[in-house]
């Protein structure tokens, strides 16, 4: 090599002066360089690597070759010089695999070159440096041992049909490249999320932290479905049946407003609403809810499916049994009386009606509604014309307001027995607050031409009414109503009331 017969024109003299003044010397400019380069990595590794292991390889070898003169035929010179070649290819390795990792880095930790290549590259070059260490510094004849190896290989090859299976399926999946780490794909039965591919296999990760190991050579010869390519935009299905009586274009309304309303379902592409069936006990809807990704499946499913029970019920929608009932008595159904004393119990139990006789709190009740609203569905919104006055049975509210960037945000929570939308009892008036069910919440929502005149004969209803109002325009955060404190700091339009009366 022309390395080494430059070395042995020199003295050894000359090497050993080298060895006690130049080697010290480079080893603090190594040391010096890694202090400079600490916050680059990249560099500050490779060079510690070359400090640590190659230069102290390198002395030893100069050592033996140079000072000592030992034949380059002896044993103790020739593992010298092996260990600094293993070194050498170490340090090469390792700058190859870090360059690789930084830039996966830039990738936003994407895998940009696959394990299984990394690893096959690794042992290409390990293999290529054992070959130059053992034709240059050991003699061997590459011929005989690749000789050898043609015969040895088919022996392998026999015996290890299914890990070279493993090993090809790997490659060929490695040149396709359907997927990557971090897709969720699904194989047979299994789904999973991939944290690792090897040259034997791929590891997912199930939505129950399970590990499952898949074979390339399965993977090779199965149906895979990747959820993420080509592009992570999912579509989830989502089959429903509601009654016969309940008419389809209702319910598809209604499906729509709590698919648009359920956090994480993307407005763009909207939700679609197909009929899809006439089965024995309802019609079949499918819902198709579009996610940004489907990693959000779980969480949005279960968000939207119990939106769906309290916007059935809203909406007076029937969601049947897929079962056949025989009843052996007659239903009793709750009467209209019934209902009309249930709700003026309610009505009787809010701070605000305390002083109210019996014949106006049925007047009222009569006309009412009660609704249901789940936790974190809208019941007002800003803008919304045609409104009610919502007494709150049950449960609590937040009321939120957009700042200056649009972003709404919380400037009460009202308790039971408070009230909202009053701005229905003024005509072309619409909300200015967004109202948010904080729990699951119960409402009366009160008719406006029957309320109008009952507050007209209790000008002291109307006058805490109004208080309330005033502060919460004010910014006040508590009024008093029978003892009860009933309002928070809302930003509201305000009314006239003259001589106890609600005038437009």
């Amino acid at each position: 090599m022309p390395f080494l017969n430059h070395l042995l024109e020199d003295s050894s003299l000359t090497w050993s002066l080298g060895l006690i003044v130049i080697y010290p010397l480079l080893m603090i400019a190594l040391g010096e360089a890694m202090l400079r380069l600490r916050h680059r990595p990249l560099l500050h590794q490779t060079l510690r690597a070359v400090r640590n292991l190659v230069m102290p390889a390198l002395a030893v070898f100069i050592l033996l070759s140079r000072v000592i003169r030992l034949d380059g035929e002896q044993t103790p010179l020739r593992v010298a010089q092996t260990v600094l070649w293993v070194l050498l290819i170490h340090v090469i390795l390792q700058l190859a695999n870090q360059l690789l990792l930084a830039r996966e880095r830039d990738e936003n930790n994407r895998a940009h070159v696959p394990k299984l290549l990394r690893d096959l590259i690794r042992f290409a070059l390990v293999a290529l440096g054992a070959a130059i260490v053992l034709s240059t510094v050991w003699g061997a004849d590459l011929g005989g041992v690749v000789a050898a190896l043609g015969v040895g290989s088919i022996v392998l090859g026999l015996a290890l049909q299914d890990a070279l299976g493993n090993l090809f399926s790997g490659l060929a999946l490695l040149i396709e490249q359907p997927f990557a780490v971090g897709d969720w794909i699904q194989v047979g039965d299994d789904t999973g999320k991939i944290v690792e591919v090897n040259w034997r296999a791929v590891h997912l990760i199930t939505r129950e932290q399970e590990l499952i190991i898949v074979p390339n050579s399965i993977l090779a010869g199965q149906t895979l479905q990747n959820f993420r390519r080509p592009q992570r935009l999912h579509v989830e299905p989502v089959d429903l049946g509601f009654s016969y009586d309940d008419p389809p274009n209702v319910v598809k309304q209604v499906l729509k407003e709590t698919a648009l309303a359920t956090i994480g379902v993307l407005t763009e592409p909207a939700p679609v609403i197909q009929t899809i069936s006439y089965d024995d006990s309802s019609i079949g809807y499918r819902v198709r809810l579009f996610l940004a990704d489907y990693e959000q499946v779980p969480a949005v499913r279960d968000d939207f499916m119990s939106r769906v029970w309290y916007s059935a019920q809203r909406n007076k929608l029937n969601i049947p049994f897929p079962i056949r009932t025989v009843y052996h008595q007659p239903i009793t159904q709750p009467t209209l009386e019934d209902l009309v004393a249930e709700r003026v119990l309610k009505l009787r139990s809010l701070p605000l009606f305390l002083t109210l006789e019996t014949d106006e709190l049925e007047l009222l009740a009569r006309t009412s509604e009660l609704r249901s609203f789940g936790q974190g569905e809208p019941i007002l919104r800003i803008g919304e014309t045609k409104i009610r006055m919502h007494m709150l049975v049950k449960g609590r509210v937040e009321m939120t307001v957009p700042n200056s960037q649009g972003i709404n945000v919380a400037i009460a929570t009202l308790d039971q027995g408070n009230f909202f939308g009053e701005s229905a009892l003024l005509s072309r008036q619409t909300t200015t607050a967004n109202i948010l069910a904080k729990d699951d919440v119960e409402v009366l929502l009160l008719d406006t031409p029957t309320l109008q005149p009952v507050l007209n004969r209790n000008p002291n209803i109307l006058a805490n009414i109004d208080s309330v109002i005033e502060q919460r325009r004010s910014g006040a955060t508590t009024t008093s109503i029978g003892g009860t404190n009933l309002a928070t700091k809302e930003a509201l339009p305000w009314r006239n009331i003259n001589n106890g009366k609600v005038t437009h």
